[in-house]
C-alpha cells in the first residue's frame, strides 16, 4: 500500500487494515504537530462520514494509494480567527437578549445555560489559539468574569447575572479577540 503525507512517501503491507494505515498517517502528522485535513484513497476524496467500521476494517490491497495532506494547528487556528471573531459577535448579541428577562424577573438564571455552553466553546477556541501563538486570541480577560457569572448563577441571583453579563463579560468578548 503506497502512502503519501505532505509529499513524504512510504509503503505498508497490502495486508494492513485501512484503520492501521490511517493511524500511521495520523501518528506521523501528530509527530510534526500537524493535523490531517484531507484524505484520498484510490483517488477518491474521503470524509469523516466515510470512516465507518466496515470501511476501516478493509485491508489495503486493491484500495489504491492513500494521499493525505496536513496542516499545522497554528495555521488552522489562524485561518479560523475571523470565524472566532464572528462567533464572539454572535455571543455578544445573544447575551444582550438575555439581559431584559433577567432584569425584569421574567427570566430564570438557568436561561443562560445554553449561552454558557457556547461561551465554553468560544473560550476553548481562544485557548487553542493562544496555545498556538495566534495573535489576538486569549481568554485571560474572560475567565475571572466567567467564574463570577457561574457563582451568581449558582446563587440564583438574576440581577447579579445580568450585571455581570452586561458590564463585565459581554464587553470583554470582543476584547478577547482583538487584543494583540
Amino acid at each position: 500500500m503506497h502512502i503519501t503525507l505532505d509529499g513524504e512517501q512510504w509503503q505498508l503491507s497490502d495486508n494492513t487494515s485501512l484503520m492501521e494505515a490511517l493511524a500511521a498517517i495520523s501518528d506521523r502528522a501528530q509527530a510534526q504537530h500537524r493535523i490531517v485535513t484531507s484524505l484520498t484513497i484510490g483517488g477518491k476524496a474521503i470524509s469523516d462520514r466515510d470512516l465507518v467500521p466496515a470501511f476501516l476494517n478493509q485491508v489495503g490491497q486493491g484500495l489504491g494509494p492513500i494521499a493525505a495532506v496536513s496542516q499545522s494547528l497554528h495555521a488552522i487556528v489562524t485561518d479560523a480567527r475571523q470565524a472566532i471573531i464572528r462567533f464572539a459577535g454572535q455571543l455578544y448579541a445573544d447575551g444582550q437578549v438575555l439581559l431584559a428577562p433577567l432584569r425584569s424577573g421574567t427570566g430564570q438564571v438557568g436561561s443562560i445555560d445554553a449561552w454558557l455552553g457556547r461561551l465554553a466553546d468560544y473560550t476553548e477556541m481562544l485557548e487553542a489559539g493562544h496555545k498556538q501563538g495566534v495573535a489576538g486570541l486569549s481568554s485571560a480577560t474572560l475567565l475571572p468574569w466567567i467564574q463570577e457569572l457561574l457563582a451568581a448563577r449558582s446563587c440564583s441571583d438574576p440581577v447579579r447575572v445580568a450585571d455581570l453579563l452586561e458590564y463585565e463579560l459581554l464587553p470583554r468578548l470582543t476584547d478577547a479577540t482583538v487584543a494583540a
